[in-house]
């Protein structure tokens, strides 16, 4: 989707003042002094000790939107939007970033993938065709084909690999798939241009943030109704959403207001809001939780976000034009990032400074 020009300006920083100091000669001044120090002890937090430094690059085909690591971390799928007549997917290697080969959809948009549990498949929403399709990654060759609702975005996949959701734009429901039988099981209605989800630990719950209702729904999967709704302000574009390991928070981007909101699991309400960069798409959360990033689409740029002191900072990559996709592998020290419109995948190394 091309880039919001409503698109708020990031919160403004706290301006720092320079004092003049000069001898003490009185009790007020002295006061005065023990007054200037305490403002200091309440300063807020630093920012962020880390940031990117690039590793690799690769070209992809046409509008690169998303990429997914394999679960064995050797080999990275991106999904090529703009390519409906060939090399719709691409495949990787993870640490060379050499093509290892592309997969056709003669005649599907590939929005987002993701890959069962044991690497052997990998699903890919086709927009254009309201289906899911299924990779037979040994092969290369496209294994089944499953209707779904209207122009299916995000896919998620219960913890036991055995069921797939879609997030249906167009049709504003989430739909469940039967991965062995390689059919649809039903369809829940949600918000408007459902997008991001993201499922609990033990696969009772299933969040999606709605991209054109600016809130949030949280599924019963056992029976596809809807059991709580969270709002954001309006309008705020609420696009995709990760969670963490206990599933005790959410990570959510607000692409139009340029933040990203922690959102307590518990109370369903937001707990924290993180100025980042420019239109901030995909969310990624470091392993060991301490980090979170994300893919800013409009600033051409990754933030970095503490999570200790809630702060982020902005890391430029040389060439790439609009952020759109993101990957970590296991252990936290390799990032991918897709370029929309410089059609590029670019590897990452999160680094401390000296």
């Amino acid at each position: 989707m091309a880039a919001d020009s409503r698109a708020h300006p990031p919160f403004d920083s706290l301006r720092s003042r320079r004092a003049v100091w000069r001898p003490c000669r009185s009790v007020a001044a002295m006061v005065s002094l023990v007054a200037l120090a305490a403002l200091a002890d309440d300063a807020p937090p630093s920012g962020p000790s880390r940031t990117l430094r690039e590793v690799g690059r690769a070209h992809t085909g046409s509008l690169p939107k998303g990429v997914t690591l394999s679960p064995d971390g050797h080999t990275l799928a991106v999904t090529n939007f703009g390519q409906p007549w060939g090399r719709s997917v691409d495949l990787f290697d993870a640490e060379t970033l050499e093509l290892l080969s592309s997969v056709d959809f003669h005649g599907g948009n590939a929005v987002e993938s993701i890959w069962s549990p044991d690497g052997a498949t990998l699903y890919v929403s086709d927009f254009r065709n309201h289906e899911v399709r299924f990779i037979d990654v040994a092969s290369r060759e496209v294994r089944a084909r499953v209707g779904v609702e209207h122009h299916p975005k995000v896919l998620a996949l219960s913890p036991d690999g055995a069921t797939l959701y879609a997030s249906c734009w167009a049709s504003g429901s989430v739909c469940a798939v039967d991965v062995d039988a390689e059919e649809l099981q039903g369809c829940v209605e949600v918000g408007r241009h459902p997008r991001g989800m993201s499922v609990s630990p033990d696969g009772s719950r299933l969040w999606v943030v709605n991209y054109g209702s600016d809130d949030l729904h949280e599924i019963d999967t056992a029976s596809l109704t809807v059991l709580r709704h969270l709002e954001f302000p309006s309008p705020s574009y609420p696009r995709h959403v990760v969670r963490d390991r206990e599933g005790r928070r959410l990570f959510v981007s607000g692409k139009l207001r340029n933040v990203l909101w922690i959102v307590d699991v518990e109370t369903l309400a937001v707990s924290a809001e993180i100025p980042v960069g420019e239109c901030p798409k995909t969310v990624a959360l470091s392993p060991d939780e301490a980090w979170v990033y994300t893919a800013n689409y409009c600033s051409h740029d990754v933030s970095v976000v503490d999570l200790a002191s809630l702060r982020a900072v902005q890391v430029p990559i040389d060439g790439l034009k609009e952020a759109s996709g993101l990957a970590l592998n296991a252990d936290g020290s390799r990032l991918w990032v897709t370029g929309w419109s410089s059609k590029d995948l670019v590897a990452l190394e999160p680094v401390t400074p000296p």
